[in-house]
């Protein structure tokens, strides 16, 4: 397994390495001829997805990349759960500046697995080897093609390899540099001043020392503001219970007034 693991990261590190040159001789040039393929996949905890409601809608907001075929040799291939209306799909074709909307429709491929099931979409799609086929079929040129996430793990990693096309994007073993816990942990190694606070806080004891601590040291602070670590801003239910879970712990730490709860 420690292998497979191996290899599979080596074809990934080969395939990102060339995105490098392809940035260099393609993205300076508007008038190069390049193909950007969209997946804009929630990839989240399975769990997680099932009580987003209408999760599949959230790929929508990813249309904005369509906003590149201004660029007139400019391919766009954009994979959805679910199609899209084409009346959205017109409206933003429409504020594309100097390019009819035929012109852009003709470079425009819209692909969907009809699937609104509460799979991340990337997992959708490397269940479908024939949506995998018709998506290789769109790029005509794979020194000259990318992919765009939304997010990016091991299942990304895993279709940029079955395309043959480098991601956009950063490698998800890197993830938790981009974490809050993460970031706090990178400052304080640079040196860069930071809110006081502490990270990598997995438990309830863990906050209820960190908030004591934070107390003991800085007396005169009356309020705290407690992050999820990687969080979405349909996670209610998670905030709701922390929120409920800090106010208890405010009540055993004397002297913070007010406690606030953001993501």
């Amino acid at each position: 397994m420690q292998t497979n693991n191996q290899e599979f990261q080596r074809q990934f590190d080969v395939l990102q390495s060339k995105f490098a040159e392809q940035y260099r001789q393609v993205f300076e040039n508007k008038l190069a001829p390049k193909t950007i393929v969209v997946i804009p996949s929630l990839t989240l905890d399975h769990e997680i997805l099932s009580k987003i409601k209408g999760h599949f809608y959230y790929e929508e907001r990813m249309l904005c990349m369509l906003m590149l075929l201004r660029m007139p040799e400019t391919r766009v291939t954009f994979v959805t759960s679910i199609p899209i209306s084409p009346l959205i799909i017109d409206y933003y074709l429409h504020m594309l500046p100097g390019i009819t909307q035929h012109h852009a429709r003709s470079r425009l491929t819209l692909l969907s697995c009809y699937d609104s099931g509460n799979l991340p979409l990337t997992n959708k799609i490397l269940n479908r080897p024939r949506l995998i086929k018709r998506i290789r079929q769109s790029i005509p040129d794979c020194d000259a093609a990318h992919l765009v996430y939304f997010n990016t793990t091991d299942a990304e990693k895993e279709l940029a390899i079955k395309l043959n096309i480098p991601m956009y994007a950063c490698d998800p073993s890197f993830n938790y540099l981009g974490s809050k816990s993460g970031s706090r942990s990178v400052f304080k190694e640079c040196g860069v001043n930071l809110p006081p606070g502490y990270e990598d806080l997995y438990s309830e004891s863990d906050l209820f020392r960190a908030l004591t601590k934070l107390r003991i040291a800085y007396p005169d602070i009356s309020k705290a503001v407690v992050k999820i670590n990687e969080g979405f801003q349909e996670m209610v239910m998670l905030f709701l219970f922390t929120r409920i879970l800090v106010w208890n712990m405010m009540r055993c730490i004397n002297g913070f007034k007010t406690i606030n709860m953001r993501n």
